[in-house]
């Protein structure tokens, strides 16, 4: 079996979000301190749901500054959290990981309004929204993922909170799709690959409508972890845009049009991913040099 390290180093990308990742204080923030230290990673963590587990962000470059937010309120154990990368000849890029409620859509709906409700600059975010988009299943598939989770005893699944957030004009990563991993297996009937176990896609970046950093076409991937974890890793590479996004989807099953700009050649590119690890406060941020 790969370790985490492994899988994450062939990935190569600049900025990862980790949710249920562990951090213990008493330990000089291990093991997610020497996760980072072996990526030459800077990192930031905020303890969630559990004591010593909660959300991180890593980064080949400075993280300037963070916020850790109650989404809802003081009786919601999760949080978003939010770092503010400095990323060399481009400037700043503001960037969210968050891990929704498992269970009940309505106290997500919560949690995904006060994101956006205190989200005052352009941002990326990305996570376990636990939520699914009808538009990635045929009426077909639907009926079946809804029987198969009566028969797993999960909740009913719903889509009210990835609808909310389009209606916000949030852009979907999985919008710009290239090609399918064939080791994560697409079920008939299903126009994306899934994220965790069940088959059904319930981890997403996002781009805020206003992000001057837009998904480039063909870049977007769902990965195998590998067994380190029962969820699979969504990738995605992202470019700054000086004025109006040079990318349009036709919204024909989350095809990209012809209509694209050529890439400028001093565009940098920003690679991301968001996994969740197998291994599960305070928050604390590090800097750490890069380990050969």
């Amino acid at each position: 079996m790969r370790t985490v390290v492994e899988v994450l180093r062939e990935l190569d990308v600049d900025i990862v979000a980790l949710q249920d990742v562990k951090a213990e204080e008493e330990r000089e923030m291990k093991p997610l301190s020497e996760l980072a230290a072996a990526l030459g990673m800077s990192y930031v963590f905020a303890e969630s749901w559990a004591l010593e587990y909660g959300n991180a962000v890593l980064s080949r470059w400075p993280i300037k500054h963070l916020k850790v937010q109650k989404i809802f309120d003081v009786t919601d154990f999760k949080n978003v959290l939010k770092a503010t990368i400095e990323v060399p000849h481009v400037g700043e890029v503001n960037f969210q990981c968050t891990h929704l409620d498992h269970l009940d859509e309505n106290w997500r709906m919560k949690q995904v309004g006060a994101i956006i409700q205190s989200s005052d600059s352009p941002h990326i975010l990305a996570g376990g929204l636990n939520s699914l988009d009808k538009t990635d299943y045929s009426q077909e598939r639907w009926t079946d993922i809804v029987r198969y989770y009566e028969e797993m005893g999960k909740p009913t699944p719903k889509v009210e909170v990835m609808r909310f957030l389009k209606s916000k004009q949030y852009t979907d990563a999985k919008d710009f799709a290239g090609e399918c991993e064939s080791v994560v297996v697409i079920a008939k009937g299903q126009s994306v690959q899934g994220t965790c176990k069940y088959g059904t896609r319930v981890d997403y970046i996002l781009a805020s409508p206003d992000c001057p950093y837009k998904f480039i076409p063909g870049s977007y991937s769902v990965l195998s972890s590998k067994g380190t974890s029962d969820h699979h890793i969504v990738k995605v590479d992202v470019t700054k845009c000086e004025n109006n996004p040079p990318y349009e989807s036709n919204g024909n099953n989350n095809k990209i049009t012809k209509k694209r700009r050529r890439q400028r050649k001093n565009q940098a590119v920003v690679k991301i991913s968001g996994t969740a690890p197998p291994s599960k406060g305070i928050w604390t941020t590090n800097t750490l040099s890069k380990v050969e």
